[in-house]
């Protein structure tokens, strides 16, 4: 089958963008319907492939499914494309609604702020348990998520999770060693191949490899020399996006308690405005990452709220992009590294217990009666259920904010 033209490229990922609901689990099976099933660009193995290996980096894991595919259908043009596609309309959106929060965010009553709390805990507190069963499946996992969220909470420092998630790398890679001490040494004869993708630039691609990575590192260094040499926000905050995306492992929930550090903990972004941002983002189509959108625009990196959404947005996807070209080339290859499989697996425990030490931080400020308590209960069992994400967390919504305004 001849590779998509660039605007019919374009144009799949904007109707996905526009109407993929649910979450990045959601986002993967429809992606699966469109790719596999309808288009037949891809077949069952290699979508699976593209799967594991987005699940093996860090970052937004559909957002960088759909970029993949756009690389393999029309090269680096082809996933910037496709990320645009499928980020534009939630992007679009999320800047709307901190214009709008801005202006109008004191309308709101305590009642229905309160319950947009509340739906925020129940969405996190849905995400740590999906989590734990994913990520959670040794005693040496759950040790390392209870002692990455004790960490946390008698080391309050602006780095504690960087260095939680370095430090489980580490162990994650010791573990390897316990456990497969000669997986590495079998896996270095491998030769790289990408026998199961047919596109016809990935072999002319690998000899960039190393360009991307380096590309990936440079940010790391530049921004934090520029925010040494002259303190500016614009630094600091493109920073903070850049390195939650590069960081965290899992999807968009786990890069809030990186966010929620970065800009709440700092007074650079109300606790209010996060929450209800973040309880928005629940409810659009496309990536949950585009909550960065939301948050560049209420922080004054320059004089253009614009260009502070451009910039949050660019800086916390671009990750993405340098980590998906420098390893789809290679991909047989890295998915055979015990060491990197095992580094992955201690974040992922580690990251789980980044989500529990903010469930629990979130629910000592946020639960205040055992209605509230019974509330997030029902949020969570209507999450589970299989009701639409945006109708369970509106019908919620307007049902408790009633509730309460009945009892006072």
């Amino acid at each position: 089958m001849p590779p998509p033209s660039y605007s019919l490229l374009f144009w799949i990922f904007l109707q996905l963008g526009c109407l993929s609901f649910g979450g990045p689990a959601a986002h993967l099976v429809f992606f699966h319907q469109r790719f596999v099933q309808q288009l037949k660009w891809l077949d069952e193995s290699q979508y699976a492939q593209i799967v594991a290996l987005a699940q093996l980096l860090p970052g937004p894991t559909s957002s960088q499914v759909g970029l993949a595919i756009g690389y393999l259908q029309k090269g680096y043009w082809g996933a910037v494309l496709a990320w645009l596609g499928f980020t534009l309309p939630s992007a679009l959106f999320m800047a709307l609604v901190a214009v709008l929060g801005h202006q109008y965010l004191d309308v709101l009553s305590s009642n229905s702020f309160h319950s947009i709390q509340l739906i925020v805990l129940a969405v996190v507190a849905w995400a740590f348990w999906q989590m734990l069963r994913s990520f959670c499946k040794t005693v040496w996992q759950y040790a390392l998520m209870f002692a990455s969220a004790l960490f946390i909470y008698l080391m309050p420092l602006s780095f504690n999770q960087i260095v939680v998630i370095l430090i489980a790398a580490c162990l994650g890679m010791w573990m390897a060693k316990r456990t497969t001490p000669t997986a590495t040494l079998s896996s270095a004869n491998t030769t790289a191949t990408d026998t199961h993708f047919t596109a016809a630039h990935l072999p002319q691609h690998r000899r960039y490899a190393a360009f991307w990575v380096v590309l990936f590192v440079a940010p790391f260094i530049v921004l934090s020399a520029l925010n040494w040499l002259q303190p500016h926000l614009l630094y600091a905050a493109n920073l903070s996006f850049y390195k939650a995306a590069s960081l965290v492992f899992g999807g968009g929930h786990v890069i809030l308690p990186l966010l929620h550090q970065d800009f709440v903990s700092t007074g650079l972004v109300s606790k209010e405005q996060f929450d209800l941002g973040y309880a928005i983002a629940q409810l659009v189509p496309g990536p949950l990452f585009s909550f960065a959108t939301y948050l560049g625009s209420l922080i004054p990196m320059t004089e253009s709220m614009l260009l502070n959404a451009t910039l949050a947005t660019l800086a916390i996807f671009l990750p993405s992009f340098f980590l998906v070209f420098a390893t789809l080339p290679y991909w047989s290859w890295l998915m055979q590294q015990a060491y990197i499989r095992h580094a992955v697996t201690g974040i992922n425990a580690a990251v789980v217990g980044l989500l529990l030490y903010m469930v629990l931080e979130m629910a000592q400020r946020y639960v205040l009666s055992i209605t509230d308590l019974l509330f997030i209960v029902l949020v969570i069992g209507l999450l589970k259920s299989k009701l639409p994400v945006w109708l369970s967390l509106i019908g919620s919504f307007l049902i408790y904010t009633a509730f309460m305004h009945f009892i006072a």
